[in-house]
């Protein structure tokens, strides 16, 4: 049983959880749900052996020079790019990553603990189409990537900016971090995710990060996302970007790109086994180069249909697959990241919802830390969503109210009024409902819950719609966080020196 202590502070939790799906930007999410854990210690030290089995036995590719010359001088066995990691040497390094570190992004408020029972949101990534303001599918433009910073900032649940959230067709690829990375540090005070698909545009995302922060020596600002190329190989690119956000004392994401029976067998337990050998490998490397450098256990898995190929969202096999990665990153002791509101659908209907709200719902009974992709994604990311950011940022404040559990604050009070209407009465109009009925329980604006002839008087609008024209509201009301004048020159500058220095059609 809580004691009176810890029940108090855990219900001034919930309620300061609670209270922000009214009003303001939700605190990081204090999760007072126990994780699920699906797998007996027994089944989870078989899955953890087999990992090591294979990074021992099997072994995994470094594409990547400087990458295998650290291993060899750490004792590995390197033959050619491929890297047998002994179990001693692998879970040495592994124990040196932060089992939490602090983010902030260039906002004074916007600091948080990566880590522990915390959970995060960020948008989706890297999308190039979007589906418009009128539901329409379509490349995206430049004008989306500002679009969505703002409604990044704008939308309350978003702890974290995606950086690429989506990818601007209509500009050249070599171009086209300076211009992401430019849009999302103006239009968001939020920590966010840099770039690491050169070493060049890894040094360039840490570098603005850097001017618009005025400095990032007392917390991580922004984060590289590191891509395995599963099954087992780590490549050349990733590994730099790496190198790069280490060095500068920032994090790095590192998450293996599974395709269930794809690129991993076509069985459950296995999966997990391979995905969290990955994992570990790129984890080990990045303390291998840097002890102590911030990372972050991921994992992108879906199942695919084996009738078109396509990627799968919201099936039991990836939550069960989710549930037992977090189980194994807590026993790692190391921050770990699965997605949410996930869909596969081709437009903003039943099964995006459907397909968003399992994952959304799996990763926090999971326990994870950060939610990646908790906003805007449909088609299995190759679309982002205006009207699906707008309802999957509802969602998320819903979930984070669920994750707050429940709050003994006013309970007694509460009690009184059951004495003062007693059997057969109404509370509709008793003084605690008037005090309370606020923030007593989550009123989402998204979903419509008039009658149907209120609803059909209104104009009949669907959650899509209704969606677009919040997203079409929130954007004509928007104004970007101040930003020192400066800093805003310097990071101009910064952009224009580095157009004129990379040439748009170098490959």
């Amino acid at each position: 049983m809580l004691s009176r202590v810890r029940a108090g502070r855990s219900g001034r939790e919930a309620r300061r959880q609670a209270q922000a799906v009214i009003a303001g930007r939700l605190p990081p999410v204090r999760r007072r749900l126990k994780p699920q854990e699906f797998l007996e210690p027994e089944g989870l030290e078989q899955i953890h052996l087999a990992s090591l089995d294979i990074l021992e036995e099997v072994g995994i590719v470094f594409r990547d020079e400087k990458a295998l010359k650290h291993w060899r001088d750490a004792g590995a066995s390197v033959d050619g790019e491929r890297v047998y990691i002994g179990r001693d040497l692998l879970m040495e390094l592994v124990s040196k990553a932060p089992s939490e570190f602090r983010m902030k992004g260039r906002g004074e408020k916007t600091g948080f603990v990566m880590g522990g029972n915390t959970s995060v949101f960020c948008p989706m990534k890297g999308a190039p189409f979007t589906r418009d303001l009128d539901g329409v599918r379509r490349s995206t433009t430049e004008q989306d990537v500002i679009n969505f910073a703002r409604l990044t900032q704008a939308c309350s649940s978003f702890h974290m900016a995606g950086g690429f959230t989506c990818e601007p067709m209509d500009i050249a690829v070599p171009h086209r971090h300076l211009a992401m990375i430019r849009h999302h540090l103006i239009e968001t005070e939020l920590p966010l995710f840099g770039i690491g698909t050169t070493r060049e545009r890894a040094q360039d995302s840490v570098a603005m990060a850097r001017i618009a922060t005025g400095g990032m020596e007392d917390a991580v600002s922004i984060l590289m996302h590191a891509s395995g190329n599963s099954p087992l190989v780590w490549d050349e690119a990733m590994l730099e970007g790496l190198r790069v956000f280490a060095d500068a004392g920032q994090g790095v994401l590192c998450s293996p790109f599974v395709l269930a029976a794809a690129n991993t067998p076509a069985d459950v337990a296995a999966t997990i086994a391979q995905v969290n050998a990955e994992a570990l490998a790129a984890i080990a490397y990045g303390q291998l180069y840097r002890p102590g450098t911030p990372m972050i256990y991921g994992q992108y898995t879906v199942s695919i249909s084996m009738q078109s190929g396509a990627p799968m969202a919201g099936t039991p096999e990836v939550a069960l697959i989710t549930t037992v990665i977090g189980q194994l990153a807590r026993r790692y002791g190391v921050p770990w990241r699965t997605s949410a509101n996930h869909a596969s659908s081709k437009s903003f209907d039943a099964q995006s919802g459907f397909e968003g709200a399992t994952t959304l719902m799996t990763a926090m009974n999971a326990g994870a830390n950060l939610m990646l992709h908790s906003g805007g994604w449909d088609e299995g990311g190759l679309a982002i969503c205006y009207g699906k950011f707008i309802a999957d940022n509802e969602q998320n404040l819903m979930m984070a109210r669920y994750a707050g559990g429940i709050s003994f604050d006013r309970f007694k009070d509460a009690l009184k009024a059951v004495r003062r209407i007693g059997p057969g009465g109404h509370y509709l109009g008793d003084e605690f409902t008037i005090a309370h009925f606020r923030d007593a329980f989550a009123m989402p604006e998204a979903m419509d819950f008039s009658s149907f002839e209120q609803w059909s008087a209104a104009g009949s609008a669907n959650m899509a719609a209704r969606c677009r024209a919040k997203a079409r509201a929130l954007l004509a009301e928007f104004k970007a966080p101040e930003m020192d004048a400066a800093r805003r020159e310097e990071l101009d500058d910064f952009v224009a020196r580095r157009k004129e220095q990379i040439d748009p059609a170098a490959l």
